[in-house]
């Protein structure tokens, strides 16, 4: 879902901290802002002008791809349980599914094809 913040707080493409740069087409609203990662800055027009369908079915797609790489950090661990992670692993965890859903997001949209 395209999250047209009036000031900065969420990437536009990968869900981070967004900064002061984003996208907007001529007339300056709404503002599409990015973070500082040069994929996103330059997939931000891409992210924009997405068709809402294919906009979702990408980012499902990039979310299945996280929880995979979320899942096989808990086998690396051996653990199946969450109540069973120490508060170190919990953010791991956390910080893998976040960081694989916005690199996910960026393979994806930068490939161009149908998420469909």
């Amino acid at each position: 879902m395209r999250v047209f913040d009036p000031e900065p707080i969420c990437c536009g493409v990968c869900r981070r901290e967004a900064t002061g740069l984003g996208y907007a087409p001529k007339g300056g609203k709404p503002i599409l802002w990015l973070c500082e990662e040069p994929d996103c800055i330059s997939l931000g027009k891409a992210v924009f002008h997405m068709p809402p369908k294919s906009l979702t079915a990408t980012e499902n797609l990039a979310l299945q791809d996280a929880g995979a790489d979320a899942g096989a950090y808990l086998e690396r661990l051996g653990k199946f349980n969450m109540s069973e992670l120490s508060e170190k692993e919990w953010g791991n965890f956390l910080f893998t599914i976040l960081n694989s859903y916005g690199e996910n997001m960026r393979k994806r949209v930068s490939a161009g094809a149908a998420p469909f």
